[in-house]
């Protein structure tokens, strides 16, 4: 499961094992009581398209009679939030699901895009925390203090007996700190992946986002060193927006030509900040 986050981390997860799976869309939620604003298409004054809160089930069927798996990506509701979580996990009752994953990222402190992501795990049974602790995923240390939507599914997943791990790749601040598609960072993509593979032994190769990760590290990483060293001057940062909407397909490649234009935008937005 994956909503829209930063750099869009969880959808390039659920993506990439999607389509790696070749997986069937099933279903979605009716999304008109839990949109408040929808986003429309207008072209030469008549409106073209109206999207409300966009979700899509996704499964895929093991040949060989292992565990199957379901796909849920969407955009958060923006209303009746217990309500919406209540009506995923009634999907997850119906098809026996055992386990629920959720993947997502934030920006951190104390970390450089050099590093190799870490993956932070936070779960809603006891029995899990060795688990999880087996896969190299960090248990979250302590906090207390406004929760998300992962939160809810953790917490009520409990209630109907479902295991719950919610995983999360941080990814430096001053690379969190750009709007899409300048915060694009396979690299905590592929660290989730990685590990949810080998937990569950999903028959996916990860070469395709390994290739994309090194690509977008080598033709980025220049830029990303004046980044860190300007954002090291900086004593406060904005935080990054959600973006409204997932995109249709965050596993896709990056051209060259979006490449050079997202290291022009960056060098455009770095040298606005020393004016």
């Amino acid at each position: 499961m994956a909503w829209p986050d930063i750099g869009h981390v969880g959808l390039r997860v659920v993506d990439y094992l999607k389509n790696q799976l070749g997986t069937q869309r099933f279903g979605r939620i009716e999304p008109y009581e839990f949109s408040l604003v929808p986003w429309i298409s207008v072209k030469d004054g008549l409106i073209e398209k109206l999207e409300l809160m966009k979700n899509e089930f996704y499964y895929w069927k093991d040949p060989k009679g292992g565990s199957d798996l379901i796909i849920f990506k969407s955009d958060q509701p923006a209303t009746k939030t217990y309500d919406y979580v209540g009506l995923v996990l009634d999907v997850a009752n119906q098809f026996g699901v055992k386990r629920l994953y959720m993947a997502g990222s934030f920006g951190a402190t104390g970390i450089v895009h050099s590093d190799e992501p870490l993956v932070f795990g936070v779960v809603n049974h006891p029995d899990l925390k060795e688990f999880v602790e087996s896969h190299d995923i960090k248990l979250y240390p302590e906090y207390q203090g406004i929760g998300n939507i992962q939160s809810s599914f953790l917490w009520f997943a409990r209630d109907r007996n479902i295991e719950a791990v919610s995983l999360w790749a941080p990814m430096p601040y001053y690379i969190a700190r750009l709007p899409l598609p300048w915060s694009n960072y396979p690299k905590c993509s592929l660290a989730i992946l990685q590990r949810l593979i080998k937990m569950e032994n999903i028959p996916v190769g990860t070469r395709e986002l390994e290739t994309l990760a090194k690509q977008t590290e080598t033709e980025m990483g220049k830029i990303y060193d004046e980044l860190y060293e300007e954002a090291k001057k900086e004593f406060a940062y904005p935080t990054a927006e959600l973006p409204p909407a997932y995109t249709d397909d965050a596993a896709g490649p990056i051209s060259d030509d979006d490449l050079r234009r997202m290291i022009k935008d960056i060098d455009d937005f770095f040298k606005k900040g020393k004016q």
